[in-house]
């Protein structure tokens, strides 16, 4: 009597695992990685960074008027600042141009009707995508942490700060890069999903506070130079006025370092309102940063499941 054979029980694959044997991701990493090109980009991007930070303390050393040189402290905080504002540019600008042509090369390549005819769901190809893309800019991303060190051995500069800032331009790299992506899956060509991208970030980064410069500008006389400006006004006018840092990047970093050093708090400070109308309350405000994590870590999930329904539905088309 023969005995059935039993069926060997298939373990079930944890998210890394699914990631790592994602064959875009493989496919994608390998292409990159394997020319010339990948390394010769980091060379040069570390190279122009630290060429940077050298002029940076030259600049600081000829202008210092003290026997002793520049004060050590001024310069780590410069110095920090010129790393992250480059790192800022690499997330908005360098980041989604690698997840720009992702899906709309495919199209122009007319590969991308080859791809999704393979038992690849549309979930883990916009994953593969992702990660091939996302995977790169984070390895720009964490060269750079060492020349952040040398800011935080000049002095100037917490270590809290640091891991702070790093914490938001991460999460940001996500958001950029699946705004790119999401882009790229809509559009037919990848230089109509580069334009769209690249407005869509300066929009975010450059466009709402210009609009909230003007409104300002108009307003101000307004409301600034009024002396019947009750305290609830003032007070709701400085939520709204942090909301609007929470969503943009330059601002969140400048005004979060700024509670952070000025306040002594990472996550809220206390002032007083209604000095001018007579009667005086504290209030309690917010650090921007966690509002930011908050809104674009959810708006990375959209932008995911976005990009999954519009792979699902061309394939359905």
């Amino acid at each position: 009597m023969t005995e059935l054979a039993q069926e060997p029980i298939t373990k079930k694959k944890n998210f890394i695992q699914r990631l790592r044997e994602n064959p875009v991701t493989v496919k994608e990493l390998r292409s990159r990685m394997r020319g010339r090109r990948a390394f010769v980009v980091l060379t040069v991007h570390l190279l122009v960074m630290s060429g940077f930070i050298a002029l940076v303390y030259s600049a600081f050393a000829s202008a210092a008027s003290g026997p002793f040189g520049p004060d050590s402290r001024e310069v780590g905080k410069v110095v920090f600042s010129s790393v992250l504002g480059l790192q800022v540019m690499l997330v908005i600008f360098v980041g989604p141009s690698f997840t720009a042509g992702a899906i709309s090369g495919e199209k122009e390549r007319q590969t991308y009707d080859l791809l999704r005819t393979t038992l690849l769901s549309a979930k883990s190809f916009v994953a593969g995508k992702l990660v091939s893309a996302l995977s790169y800019v984070l390895l720009l991303i964490f060269v750079a942490i060492p020349l952040q060190s040398i800011a935080f051995l000049m002095g100037g500069v917490a270590v809290i700060e640091l891991v702070l800032s790093q914490i938001i331009v991460l999460v940001s790299a996500m958001a950029f890069a699946l705004w790119g992506l999401y882009a790229s899956a809509r559009m037919r060509t990848t230089l109509s999903a580069s334009v769209v991208t690249f407005a869509g970030a300066l929009f975010v980064t450059v466009g709402i506070p210009v609009i909230v410069g003007l409104f300002s500008m108009i307003l101000g006389p307004f409301l600034f130079g009024a002396t019947y400006l009750t305290w609830t006004a003032e007070a709701a006018l400085m939520y709204v006025l942090l909301f609007l840092a929470a969503t943009n990047l330059p601002a969140t970093l400048i005004v979060s370092d700024i509670v952070l050093v000025e306040e002594g708090s990472l996550w809220y400070f206390s002032t007083v309102v209604g000095g001018a109308s007579g009667s005086s309350h504290t209030i309690w405000l917010f650090s921007p940063w966690p509002l930011f994590l908050i809104l674009y870590i959810l708006l990375s999930v959209i932008l995911f499941y976005a990009c999954v329904r519009r792979v699902r539905k061309i394939a359905t088309q």
